[in-house]
């Protein structure tokens, strides 16, 4: 197992402060108010409920607009996990196959940097369907769910 890597990168102020002018461009609304409600995985619907609570003016049309905050943040998100994997030569800790506490790992995610596929314990075989664990967060299954 790899020791000594950075931790994998989080979202930072800095990149939900470049979504939200972008954001903010588009609406008419101040990328501060966006910055002081937004939460990470908040969708344009959740971000216009908060703006709103927050007595900021917002109007149906802005939701749609909203909804690229999170597509940007997670965006942003993404490259820093793909500089974080190359510049770290990041490797799965267990091999395919391996049997972790959540199941059993059937592969690596395209999609997502350092993640795992893994089927839960009580998903059949056939049923194409997986969690999606990081590397850093798999941990060897506990001897009786192995035996």
């Amino acid at each position: 197992m790899q020791t000594n890597i950075p931790p994998r990168p989080t979202v930072t102020d800095k990149m939900i402060e470049e979504a939200a002018k972008i954001v903010a461009a588009k609406v008419d609304i101040c990328s501060e108010d966006i910055i002081r409600v937004y939460s990470h995985s908040m969708d344009g619907f959740e971000l216009a409920i908060e703006l709103k609570d927050n007595y900021v003016d917002v109007d149906r049309s802005d939701m749609y607009d909203l909804d690229e905050m999170e597509f940007l943040v997670s965006d942003a998100l993404t490259k820093a996990e793909k500089e974080w994997f190359s510049a770290n030569n990041i490797q799965p800790p267990y091999p395919i196959g391996t049997r972790v506490k959540e199941g059993v790992i059937e592969g690596i995610s395209e999609s997502r940097v350092a993640y795992y596929l893994v089927r839960k314990w009580d998903t059949p075989p056939e049923v194409k369907s997986w969690q999606v664990i990081k590397f850093e967060d798999a941990a060897s299954a506990p001897e009786e769910i192995i035996a």
